[in-house]
């Protein structure tokens, strides 16, 4: 759940940094992105990214299947790494005060109320069990699961850390709603404005 120290408007553009980094890995993996909402209900304010995880070719293979697998949990992974970096843009002193672990069970939630933990969660054991014979003691079984976390979140953290569509975009999706309170972009929207940020790179 969000913590309880961003006001509403905070919460937001947290959320908006939080889907755009959904976004980018998606789009960076090859999967089908769409639009970008913020919204509010009885819990607090949820974010949706659209991406589409449905394969484009057949899976004939577990290397296949692993991959493709691989390639989601990096994307929800990639949604925490955004928030970790936008508290230590915005809001350095919860960054200090938080470690790695904190923003990771404290997730932002999607409207179905589940956090990128819990999603990773269900996905891990069907990884686990590709390309490891599942431990039958519950320590090594988390430590199987844990270094496949391990290598899908250094991807993400590798693939984010200094990016400038993050940290452009970013910064022009929390001017839209400073300005207008704007709180949902459409593809069309998304896919300019990281034109607009290569575009800038290279001036």
């Amino acid at each position: 759940m969000i913590h309880n120290h961003l006001d509403a408007e905070k919460q937001c553009k947290r959320a908006m940094y939080h889907e755009l980094g959904h976004w980018l890995m998606g789009r960076n993996v090859g999967f089908d992105v769409g639009s970008i909402t913020i919204e509010k209900s009885n819990f607090g304010v949820y974010g949706n990214s659209e991406i589409n995880p449905s394969p484009k070719t057949k899976l004939d293979s577990t290397n296949a299947i692993y991959e493709h697998l691989f390639n989601r949990v990096c994307i929800l992974n990639a949604g925490v790494i955004a928030d970790i970096l936008w508290h230590k843009k915005y809001e350095p002193e919860i960054d200090s005060k938080n470690d790695t672990c904190f923003f990771y069970n404290n997730g932002v939630m999607d409207k179905t109320a589940i956090t990128d933990k819990g999603k990773i969660e269900e996905l891990l054991p069907i990884m686990n069990s590709i390309v490891n014979t599942p431990a039958q003691d519950k320590k090594l079984l988390k430590e199987q699961m844990d270094a496949i976390q391990k290598q899908a979140w250094d991807s993400s953290l590798c693939f984010l850390q200094n990016n400038k569509d993050l940290e452009f975009m970013g910064n022009e999706l929390i001017k839209e709603f400073e300005k207008l309170g704007k709180q949902q972009f459409t593809t069309e929207y998304l896919i300019k404005l990281q034109e607009n940020s290569r575009a800038s790179e290279s001036l």
